[in-house]
């Protein structure tokens, strides 16, 4: 779709974004008292995350493993969950890395964009999630992606909630391949361009948080696990997700620009906007959100208050984090001078 290579499309950088955005800090959604402990957690997993990915080479798309998503995939888990087991922050992190692969097949970053890619890969994620279908031998993008996913679902499946969330996992893996296959049409002008409701509508599922966040309430949610559960959080996890999906494009507006993709920044500037001023109200638009996304998640019964506390770590991490820089060339040795400057930091 984009007709970029790997290397092209992780070499362009928003400088526009960056002069508007002065003064963002990569680290600034981690409260200061945890910093040391995420930072440490985050660099004590990545061995451990990144053998469960080793036969996988295409999640690291930029062709550089340590210049690669890993270390900011294990620092986005710990500082969501900094009390989690080691095995569930591995487990989310290694979703994550799944889902930015899954992505790259969709911008056509991993292989080709071919629509028989986009259709058979999410044609077989439901069908490995629910064990109807086995994931072929890692050999293609996709088959590789296809390979990790089923192993990520061997251990998905051993965690006690997994029973109660399966079918709505399933679901939003399907959604996020109907929301991708309508960002697709747009970019190669099959359908026209959406207004931004409909096109923020659509992003909420396509950015992957409400996926990540289903499969959270059966790896660190409470038990026993409720399909209520999700009812519950749902309306939240939409907010949250826009926040992400609007804070994503404040970064990536030049990249997706160059592959011809619609953007809440584009469409606003189609509308007549500047770059300074469309910014400007995407940022007010994120603000507004995440007011709405902390009451929703204050709203919420007692037994989840652990998924609400995460989710507004989740957001204020990562939407910083989209403020500041990218997410693909941070490396695990950035993680380690970070953890080593915070090496005095308290707990």
């Amino acid at each position: 779709m984009s007709g970029l290579t790997p290397q092209g499309y992780f070499v362009i950088r928003n400088e526009l974004a960056d002069s508007l955005l002065e003064g963002s800090h990569q680290l600034a959604g981690v409260p200061e008292p945890d910093r040391r402990r995420v930072l440490h957690t985050a660099l004590e997993v990545v061995p451990e995350a990144a053998e469960h990915l080793r036969p996988y080479p295409v999640l690291y798309a930029d062709g550089e493993s340590s210049a690669s998503r890993l270390a900011f995939s294990c620092l986005s888990a710990a500082a969501t969950f900094p009390d989690a087991a080691r095995e569930q922050i591995i487990d989310l992190a290694v979703l994550t890395m799944i889902l930015f692969g899954i992505d790259d097949i969709a911008d056509g970053v991993a292989g080709p964009s071919a629509e028989r890619d986009h259709g058979a890969i999410f044609a077989a994620l439901p069908a490995i999630l629910g064990r109807t279908s086995r994931a072929p031998a890692p050999g293609s993008p996709v088959e590789q992606i296809l390979a990790a996913w089923s192993r990520w679902c061997d251990r998905f499946h051993g965690y006690a909630g997994a029973a109660s969330h399966l079918s709505r996992l399933s679901r939003h893996v399907e959604l996020v391949g109907e929301a991708m296959g309508r960002e697709r049409a747009w970019a190669e002008a099959r359908d026209p361009w959406p207004s931004y409701a409909d096109y923020l509508a659509n992003g909420v599922h396509s950015i992957t948080y409400p996926v990540w966040w289903v499969a959270a309430l059966a790896v660190c949610g409470p038990e026993p696990a409720r399909e209520a559960h999700w009812a519950s959080i749902e309306p939240a996890t939409h907010l949250g997700a826009a926040c992400m999906r609007l804070a994503n494009d404040i970064r990536t507006f030049e990249r997706e620009k160059a592959e011809g993709k619609p953007n809440s920044i584009s469409i606003l500037q189609r509308e007549g906007l500047s770059t300074r001023e469309a910014v400007a109200r995407v940022t007010a638009h994120i603000d507004e959100l995440d007011t709405a996304f902390r009451r929703a998640l204050a709203g919420l019964p007692a037994e989840l208050a652990g998924i609400a506390a995460g989710q507004i770590r989740s957001v204020s991490f990562n939407g910083r984090w989209y403020l500041a820089r990218d997410t693909h060339a941070y490396t695990v040795g950035e993680l380690a001078d970070d953890a080593r400057t915070h090496v005095a930091s308290p707990r």
